[in-house]
């Protein structure tokens, strides 16, 4: 997602000196296109514990990427969730929405959150930008504030290129910080993805009907699950965990949101995919 933002391909030639034995070409790094579409997740009850455990949930996910690595990636997000617990007091409403534009080599993020819940509502503004000295993250909307981040900390697409660059490779861990200024846009998260061997064509088989899309044919795919970590030394349980396939263009199906008392799965309604740009022709 609704996950969450990587390198232009660099072609690396090889000069042949007189009376020099040839040298074997260099491969370029695959590149990786995130395609734009709009995607639309029916959220039900996955599994509940706890006090504080739902015996209903319903909702509805939608995430759309506009753009291109020339032009940079406008990202819209929402989420309504309805979830009920044997008790009146239990009965919780959220409405999450999020815009954001993030430079297409990943340098810079501006960010709009806005968060209603049953009882109050809050609205969040903020940019970042990569610099020399690190991350310069700003926020403007409740209140002015700033901090700083790591320099290799990256933002939601550039972070989703790095996952689908390293399930190229053929690894299977990769961690890093990333900022996409959800919450009060002043947290930055330690991330801990695993990513499993591609998804078989057996098993894609069995995925929603949705993704069956002929744009999604021929494409590999990976399961993946993301733990997102409060910012701390040594062990943390982790603040939020997600798991989804995730295509080789940046497609997600299959969502599991963990939110620790409970967990919610999103299924893949439908997706539309729009128009590309002469940019990732």
């Amino acid at each position: 997602m609704p996950l969450s933002s990587h390198h232009a391909c660099r072609i690396v030639l090889l000069a042949l000196l007189a009376g020099a034995a040839a040298s074997p070409a260099v491969a370029a790094p695959p590149k990786v296109v995130l395609v734009a579409h709009r995607a639309v997740y029916e959220l039900s009850l996955l599994s509940s514990r706890g006090m504080n455990g739902v015996d209903e949930a319903r909702g509805r996910l939608v995430f759309e990427i506009t753009g291109t690595a020339c032009d940079g990636y406008a990202t819209n997000f929402r989420q309504i969730t309805q979830l009920a617990g044997s008790e009146s007091q239990n009965d919780r409403n959220f409405d999450v929405r999020s815009a954001s534009f993030e430079a297409g080599d990943g340098s810079s993020l501006r960010f709009s959150n806005d968060t209603v819940r049953s009882d109050k509502s809050e609205h969040v503004e903020g940019k970042a930008q990569v610099t020399p000295k690190g991350v310069e993250i700003s926020v403007s909307k409740p209140a002015p504030a700033s901090l700083s981040a790591p320099a290799d900390t990256l933002f939601p697409n550039a972070h989703i290129k790095r996952l689908i660059l390293e399930a190229m490779g053929g690894n299977h861990l990769f961690s890093t910080k990333v900022f996409d200024g959800s919450d009060n846009g002043q947290k930055v998260y330690d991330t801990f993805a695993v990513m499993g061997a591609p998804v078989t064509p057996e098993a894609a088989a069995q995925a929603e009907p949705a993704a069956s899309a002929a744009e999604l044919k021929g494409h590999a795919s990976w399961p993946v699950s993301l733990s997102y970590f409060e910012p701390g030394e040594g062990e943390r349980l982790p603040a939020y965990q997600m798991s989804f396939v995730l295509y080789d263009n940046g497609v997600s199906r299959t969502l599991r949101l963990n939110y620790g008392d409970f967990s919610l799965k999103g299924d893949l309604k439908s997706i539309e995919f729009l128009k590309p740009s002469a940019c990732d022709k």
